[in-house]
């Protein structure tokens, strides 16, 4: 290989990498704020005195149904 092929196969490896490291890192603080809500929202429901049913339907998507019953 010449080396303008080998800087650019160096360079894409570089894009590829940096880009997995930032999908990466977003989809771990959408699960961290996601996790921190539930948290807030089944403390603030016990406060009252109430009962939580919470849902999960996706872990991935953080896609989740939460509902506060007073007892």
């Amino acid at each position: 290989m010449t080396l303008t092929i080998k800087t650019h196969l160096n360079s894409i490896m570089w894009l590829v990498a940096i880009l997995l490291l930032g999908i990466s890192f977003l989809v771990h603080a959408t699960s961290y704020f996601h996790t921190k809500e539930i948290n807030t929202a089944s403390s603030r429901c016990y406060e009252i005195g109430g009962e939580v049913i919470l849902k999960i339907y996706k872990n991935v998507t953080n896609t989740y149904y939460f509902e506060c019953k007073r007892k």
